[in-house]
């Protein structure tokens, strides 16, 4: 089945069943077909043809979702922008992509405006807003939808291999990467999140806080949505101390977590009431093993942990619901071959730590390829297998591990580490919210131990005693030697922690515990 006829089908066997919920609209399958096919129509009166890429800059928004969906039943291709790029970031990707429309919503077109000179491409521009008139050279989304017709746009051949999106990666070590995704991708992968990843059940209530310009939203919450038939709840943005509220007040039974958002939650302040929500299941990646039960407990949920990347068709492995392993990634889902292999490209034994490699089992289950960078696909690619960049191993039974970033691991005389190891300690702190780790140049060559430390609102943390809490907890060479205590981190819009920022600040005004005599207690 088609995208188009997928859509089609909702609309006409569960027209008044709800599909999405954003504030306080609910949009049914039926409303939805004909506010699509009313995008389409606008896109298509703009000379959108199969193929042609189009900006989509916006926050959360239904908006997103009648544009992407009308581009899918047109052929053509969405380039969702990240909403917090700004200068030349933001100005490259445009440029990049060879989009010629972009639709720009009120909120940011401070951003567009700075770069708009500088983007030759772009010939068509529409403009989403609440309130605000669209500036001059824009042309008014809500206008155009509210003049087009509800009939669907003239059918277009769409093969299962056409690209249906280009999603920027993060460009930590280069220029981003726009990793392009089949139309048979997102269907595959919502399919698969909804029947066998999360097992959704008829009485399921999809949640999502994280942004649609990112492949989490786009391939498991709306996808999975679409594919089970089952509605979803879409806010703007995640709030920690709102979150579980959040829930209770639209009864949601399942959300999507990344990043540091558990133990977010859990730095929450208890609340009698922790318990008494109507989260059944919480589907994401990194969550922290030590306090993996303590989550499960206090909010009465099962985490069903996962690894993937954007590339690897959002999730390659997964944790079976009723086989669940605390700590593990999980098992490879069935459309893809995972493996751990050396620097020799061999896999390694069981124990064993190496990268992380994928093959999928079925033709476009995974990306495409990074557009217009065929020397940084081939590079990604070796006999077939993707190489995820990131370290893990296996167990005797077959489940995957975690271990890091290999870009993220730390070199220190002679012994690799984990920040994510590191971290894993130092969030464990009472009085920590979150933390980073990060090599920092060591003065006889090699690395040295930086940690970047959030306190919890009110808190003030004696680097030295903080010191002694991870002495008693890793092992001696792991113990950071910088401590330096921030505000907040430079996050993405997923609440990944932006090392590579952290790492141009160098050892810089931290705390240094060989220059305060620090004495660690080696064993």
């Amino acid at each position: 089945m088609t995208f188009k006829e997928l859509l089609e089908t909702r609309a006409g066997g569960q027209g008044g069943d709800p599909f999405v919920r954003f504030r306080d609209q609910v949009l049914d399958f039926a409303g939805l077909d004909r506010n699509v096919n009313r995008a389409a129509s606008v896109l298509r009166d703009m000379g959108v043809n199969k193929g042609d890429h189009v900006c989509l800059f916006l926050p959360n928004c239904l908006e997103f979702i009648y544009l992407w969906f009308g581009l899918a039943k047109i052929g053509a291709v969405m380039v969702p922008l990240n909403i917090h790029l700004r200068g030349d970031g933001l100005k490259y990707i445009i440029n990049h992509c060879d989009a010629r429309w972009i639709v720009v919503s009120e909120t940011l077109y401070d951003s567009f405006a700075f770069v708009e000179k500088d983007l030759p491409r772009i010939a068509h521009r529409l403009w989403h807003a609440e309130n605000a008139p669209a500036p001059d050279g824009f042309r008014n989304l809500a206008d155009l939808m509210a003049s087009a017709g509800d009939q669907p746009p003239p059918t277009v051949d769409v093969a299962p291999s056409d690209p249906l999106g280009i999603i920027y990666t993060s460009g930590t070590t280069g220029p981003p990467k726009g990793a392009m995704i089949s139309n048979f991708n997102y269907l595959n992968t919502g399919r698969v999140w909804a029947d066998r990843l999360v097992q959704a059940r008829e009485d399921d209530i999809f949640f999502t806080t994280l942004p649609l310009f990112h492949a989490n939203a786009q391939m498991f919450t709306a996808m999975g949505a679409l594919n089970s038939g089952r509605p979803f709840v879409l806010r703007e943005k995640f709030s920690a101390s709102r979150f579980f509220d959040e829930i209770r007040e639209y009864g949601a039974t399942i959300f999507n977590y990344i990043g540091g958002m558990l133990t977010m939650l859990m730095k929450q302040p208890e609340r009698e009431d922790d318990a008494d929500n109507p989260i059944r299941a919480t589907f994401g990646g990194a969550a922290p093993r030590e306090i993996w039960r303590d989550i499960e407990k206090r909010f009465d949920l099962t985490i069903i942990e996962g690894f993937g990347l954007t590339e690897s068709g959002g999730v390659c492995l997964c944790n079976p619901p009723d086989r669940i392993k605390v700590g593990s990634i999980g098992l490879p889902v069935p459309y893809a071959d995972v493996a751990v292999w050396d620097d020799e490209n061999r896999p390694v034994l069981p124990g064993q730590t190496g990268e992380i490699v994928v093959k999928p089992k079925m033709a476009e289950a995974m990306f495409l390829g990074y557009y217009k960078q065929p020397d940084k696909t081939e590079e990604a690619w070796v006999g077939g297998w993707f190489h995820t960049g990131d370290r893990g191993c296996t167990d005797e039974d077959g489940y995957f591990y975690f271990v890091d970033r290999i870009k993220d691991c730390i070199r220190r005389r002679g012994e690799n580490i984990s920040s994510f190891e590191v971290e894993k300690v130092v969030n464990s702190h009472p009085q920590v919210l979150e933390s980073a780790a990060v090599a920092v140049p060591a003065e006889l060559g090699e690395d040295e131990v930086k940690i970047f430390v959030v306190p919890r609102p009110g808190q003030r943390i004696d680097p030295a005693e903080l010191l002694a809490f991870c002495e008693e907890r890793m092992a001696y060479f792991m113990v950071p030697r910088y401590v330096e205590f921030i505000e907040a981190f430079p996050k993405t819009a997923t609440e990944r922690i932006q090392k590579f920022e952290l790492r141009k600040q160098g050892v810089g005004s931290a705390w240094d515990r060989e220059k305060a005599g620090y004495q660690l207690k080696r064993v």
